[in-house]
């Protein structure tokens, strides 16, 4: 019965590998994009038109403590505000998690030249 119990244990955790998103207003949610949400990383140039939306972020666990899937989770939080990007994205990662925090924005359309 020993034998067995460890790996039963190992099994149970990775079951909890999960990544998971919340958000705080700042600005007017609009209905869910469906469309792609551009992420731009702290540091790098911004967008020249936007409006701020909310606060984004995301946390991953074990399996889940990845770039791509925190990335993901603040693009799909930023989705279901109405946004189509997240800027001054920034991503922590730990041991056994790691997190990403941004700023959910609607583009405004460039002028025609």
């Amino acid at each position: 019965m020993t034998r067995w119990f460890p790996a039963a244990i190992l099994l149970a955790l990775s079951g909890c590998a999960t990544v998971s998103g919340e958000h705080v207003l700042t600005g007017t949610p609009g209905p869910a994009h469906d469309g792609a949400v551009k992420v731009v990383m702290e540091g790098a140039a911004e967008p020249v038109g936007y409006q701020e939306v909310g606060i984004v972020s995301a946390t991953g666990v074990s399996t889940q403590a990845t770039l791509v899937a925190v990335l993901g989770q603040l693009q799909a939080e930023a989705a279901k505000l109405g946004c189509d990007a997240v800027i001054h994205v920034r991503y922590d990662r730990g041991a056994e998690s790691a997190t990403g925090t941004g700023v959910a924005v609607r583009l405004q359309a460039e002028p025609a030249p």
